[in-house]
């Protein structure tokens, strides 16, 4: 007779975990702590869609481990962890009956914010590299750069105060994100008071480029910024060496970065002397460890102009266009780094393109939400990439675009294309989601793989993600 209970409580709980995706935690459908006969472990958890955090990191920095009590309150919590991290866009996760039929199978799908940015202390008693061990050490999220949301900003500003108070020198840390180059920006954590702006910046030994220039590429970034020497080298790196380099001048040197406090306004009156250094001829480009019909095809794609002074900015534009070459042939972790060989006695230089392609991501599925039959039908007839053949990186929503422009679906409403990695098989399965739209009568079309622009998607936090296959589960 308790065989037969025990029967019918397993069947009712499986019952339960069919309830719609909408039910509240604690109700029929999640399981109740609060009900003994209701409490079942997690078995597994899965983390898909990551790119820069390792799943290791991301299920410690919510909360949850295998063998503990899973509930549908606690999946929320795990899940509303990393949304407040400031390092996801989107976290949605599905659970259901583990195989074994003892637990939970818990995913969890997540978007990160992938643009991250590199940061100093300043002003602080710590270091740099003291606040990168200790958040090493603590934030299972902190790989060594931060997203710029105010989340990211707190939750490690938090830590540096921590940190400061373990070592007894209790402060107050205020994070922001400043401009250091052209686009280019880092985080800075300084005391609450900040640090005196720049107020006016001004060159000495330059006879190459005019102050003007020198001024106005400046003020693109400098001005009202922090001052600290060495934030400020870092900006002249940035924003004057290469001009300087798209002259050949590639031994420039600014010898002297000078401070004084402005007698105007509030801020710091800032004197660089610059040492201009010889004009630099270019030898040849070459491509580091490939034979000669790959160095080749490469320098075909680079696409280098013929020039005899040495640009090292042309030669950077170049590895980015070899880069973005290897992604759309499926080579998604490809990188281009450069280097150069300079000779000062023949006032000569070598450029080198240095490629790390790495492996092959070939397609694997496509999976089509929000159409009808004949609809989905005809977006798998449009869609080129077949399993087995290398990836293009920008496919997926150049396809989108192209549905769009030609008009193959009336009323169609927000599309949406989430490229999911498997990194380890390196497989790319594809999820397209549509809203509204049938297919307009008598059009046929094409699929073809063009190029496309890269360009992010965005979803509400904490969408729910549909599983039509396999045993009954739940989704938020």
């Amino acid at each position: 007779m308790a065989r037969i209970s025990f029967v019918f409580l397993l069947f009712a709980m499986i019952l339960g975990a069919q309830s719609p995706a909408t039910t509240p935690a604690g109700k029929a459908g999640t399981p109740n702590p609060s009900a003994p006969a209701h409490d079942f472990t997690i078995d597994s958890i899965a983390i898909d869609g990551n790119r820069i955090l390792t799943g290791k990191a991301i299920i410690s920095a919510m909360g949850l481990k295998i063998g503990a009590i899973g509930t549908g309150a606690l999946f929320d919590a795990a899940r509303d962890r990393l949304l407040a991290s400031g390092y996801f866009e989107t976290v949605s996760y599905r659970y259901k009956a583990s195989a074994a039929g003892t637990g939970y199978d818990v995913s969890f799908d997540v978007r990160e914010v992938t643009q991250q940015f590199p940061f100093r202390v300043e002003a602080l008693p710590i270091s740099t590299v003291e606040a990168t061990q200790y958040l090493k050490q603590n934030d299972p999220l902190f790989t060594g750069r931060l997203p710029g949301t105010q989340q990211a900003l707190d939750r490690t500003t938090h830590e540096l105060e921590a940190l400061l108070d373990s070592r007894k020198t209790p402060a107050k840390v205020l994070g922001k994100v400043i401009a250091s180059g052209p686009n280019q920006f880092e985080v800075d954590f300084t005391p609450p008071g900040g640090l005196p702006p720049v107020a006016t910046v001004t060159f000495d030994g330059n006879k190459l480029i005019n102050v003007l220039t020198l001024q106005n590429k400046t003020a693109e970034v400098a001005y009202g910024q922090p001052f600290t020497e060495a934030g400020f080298r870092l900006l002249l790196e940035n924003q004057i060496r290469p001009l300087y380099e798209s002259k050949g001048h590639l031994r420039v040197v600014f010898t002297k970065v000078v401070a004084t406090p402005s007698t105007q306004v509030r801020g710091m009156d800032v004197k660089v002397t610059v040492d201009e250094g010889p004009e630099f001829k270019l030898a040849r480009v070459a491509v580091e460890g490939s034979s000669a019909a790959e160095s080749a095809k490469i320098l075909r794609t680079a696409k280098i102009p013929t020039m005899t002074v040495a640009n090292f900015d042309e030669i950077k534009q170049a590895a980015v266009r070899v880069r973005d070459s290897l992604k759309q042939q499926g080579f998604l972790d490809a990188e281009v780094t450069t280097d150069r060989k300079v000779d000062d006695d023949k006032k000569t230089v070598e450029f080198f393109l240095v490629v790390d392609a790495g492996p092959e991501y070939t397609f694997r599925t496509l999976t089509v939400n929000g159409l009808g039959l004949d609809g989905e039908a005809a977006i798998r007839k449009l869609w080129s990439v077949k399993p087995g053949d290398a990836f293009p990186v920008n496919y997926p929503d150049y396809f989108l675009a192209q549905v769009k422009e030609e008009g193959f679906f009336d009323n169609l409403g927000d599309t949406k294309a989430i490229p999911k990695i498997d990194q380890d098989a390196h497989l790319v399965d594809v999820v397209l989601d549509f809203k509204g739209g049938a297919p307009t009568p008598g059009r046929g079309g094409r699929g073809g793989r063009g190029r496309g622009a890269q360009s992010g998607q965005s979803s509400p936090s904490g969408q729910s993600s549909p599983d039509d296959s396999g045993p009954p589960h739940q989704t938020r």
